[in-house]
């Protein structure tokens, strides 16, 4: 995908909202100076990528469970701004798929967290499997049958 966009013919000079060109990027925003690993320019479709890709780690950091590790805490806050770095110099019709990719992930994400899943429903099986009595595994099983047969073999040793 990253060399298909800036090789393809016939993208090269379409405009689309406020790019020139999809198969380079676009830079609406640009300084007077180069900013180490970022360039001279911002563009607004990677801004786009990064808000969207933001937006799905909050989402997906609100479904999860609190999480004792707290390097797994921040990591989908560090990723988008890596994004940032390495979208900023790509053509702007990756860009503008990867924001839209983000944009329909996060709908379908909203869609079957709030209207297919039923959370309850898996709450109350998770619960009636609690209350099952927990079988033994055949491992645990032959384990119990090695230490009753050495205590027999201590108690014969005994008498």
């Amino acid at each position: 995908m990253y060399s298909f966009f800036s090789a393809n013919v016939d993208l090269r000079g379409v405009d689309f909202l406020w790019a020139n060109d999809l198969s380079a990027y676009d830079a609406p925003i640009t300084f007077g100076f180069n900013i180490p690993l970022l360039g001279n320019h911002l563009s607004l479709f990677t801004i786009a990528a990064v808000v969207t890709s933001l937006l799905i780690s909050i989402y997906s950091m609100s479904m999860t469970p609190d999480q004792s590790n707290p390097m797994m805490k921040y990591m989908p806050y560090i990723m988008p701004v890596f994004l940032l770095f390495i979208f900023n110099k790509l053509p702007s019709a990756l860009t503008w798929y990867y924001t839209v990719s983000n944009i329909v992930t996060l709908a379908l994400q909203f869609v079957i967290q709030n209207y297919i899943i039923d959370h309850d429903k898996i709450l109350s099986k998770i619960e009636i499997n609690r209350k099952k009595p927990k079988g033994k595994s055949k491992w645990q099983e032959r384990l119990e049958q090695m230490q009753e047969q050495q205590k027999q073999l201590k108690d014969k040793q005994k008498k």
